[in-house]
């Protein structure tokens, strides 16, 4: 990737690094946004032996066949807008995704953070926000399922690039094109809700689907999937007619499954 900054020229991307392997490439950005400036920043690594998702759960992925990395921006003052960032990253893998591997099948992102290939995971987000020196930070991090087999892909409801479509894709060329259309998705954060909203709204699966919400405390929320406000909350009418933003929360689909054609 030593041309990959050739590639993302006129972006905000100012700084790529490449690590053959990491513990999580999200902690490391951390680790620097504490002390110094992230934004614009690219961590790649070839290989995370502790990847982790949301509520610090484990993100499994082998030596090879998934594609991790994760990037550090300036918030500063828009912490109020901190839930779109996994939103609008899970658009620009989803438009990535579907552009380079022409998929002959349903793409679409899952509120609030995962990417779907009918109803099976292939990538998944973590954004999280930083205090330091510097101002307020975050670090949004991405792993993609790319050249997995079958045989080695963690859990059953998850699936691969490779699985998916019989074709290999190209690390370098996928990453590149994640972080053009990143760049793009950001450029309308925090100011232009209303574009990112209207884009989310016909790229998010779970809008219409019956849903079952875990919620901190172990609550859970069983309702239709009606609408994303523009804090980025899902709002899901209860079976008794109340009507309740989520801000975060595990959402299972209990049927069906909607569909949009790739920009």
């Amino acid at each position: 990737m030593s041309d990959l900054l050739e590639h993302l020229a006129g972006t905000r991307w100012r700084q790529v690094d490449v690590v053959e392997s990491t513990g999580s490439t999200n902690a490391d950005l951390a680790a620097a946004a504490a002390t110094g400036d992230i934004d614009g920043r690219v961590l790649i690594a070839r290989h995370q032996t502790a990847g982790r998702g949301r509520h610090d759960r484990v993100w499994t992925t082998g030596p090879t066949g998934a594609l991790t990395f994760s990037v550090g921006i300036g918030v500063g003052g828009a912490t109020a807008a901190m839930g779109w960032l996994s939103l609008l990253a899970g658009v620009a893998v989803a438009d990535a995704l579907a552009r380079t591997t022409k998929f002959d099948v349903t793409l679409g992102v899952k509120w609030p953070n995962d990417v779907l290939i009918a109803e099976r995971k292939v990538a998944g987000i973590l954004s999280e926000y930083i205090a330091g020196p510097n101002g307020g930070q975050a670090v949004i991090g991405m792993g993609i399922n790319t050249s997995m087999t079958a045989d080695r892909l963690p859990v059953p409801e998850a699936t691969s690039v490779l699985v998916e479509s019989g074709r290999m894709v190209d690390d370098d060329e996928l990453v590149v094109e994640i972080l053009r259309d990143l760049d793009v998705e950001l450029a309308l954060w925090p100011t232009r809700l209303d574009e990112l909203l209207a884009e989310y709204r016909s790229k998010c699966v779970t809008l219409g689907q019956r849903v079952r919400l875990v919620l901190p405390a172990d609550r859970e929320l069983i309702g239709t999937a009606v609408d994303v406000d523009r804090q980025g909350r899902l709002l899901v009418a209860a079976d008794g007619g109340t009507t309740t933003a989520i801000a975060a929360g595990d959402v299972t689909h209990l049927r069906g499954f909607s569909t949009f054609e790739p920009s």
